[in-house]
């Protein structure tokens, strides 16, 4: 009796995660007095910051993600 191994072609399984997980803030915008502030981008020099941009004048600056995240949180009111 002579035994074989058998060998079937499994895949690996790969989840393709997002190289940043900032990158869903892109693109999301909050009002501040008489100017829009838009997330324009991520930070190339570290990873945990985005860059916005003010549409009154164009200025462009760098702010923390949380920071943003924080400001983007929406809150349920209750009704009265």
């Amino acid at each position: 009796m002579s035994a074989r191994q058998i060998a079937l072609p499994f895949r690996l399984k790969r989840v393709e995660g997002s190289a940043n997980p900032n990158q869903d803030l892109i693109g999301r915008s909050y009002e501040e007095d008489d100017a829009t502030v838009t997330v324009i981008g991520l930070c190339l020099n570290d990873d945990r910051r985005v860059m916005v941009q003010r549409d009154i004048d164009g200025r462009t600056w760098s702010m923390p993600a949380w920071l943003m995240r924080l400001i983007f949180m929406e809150t349920s009111r209750k009704a009265a």
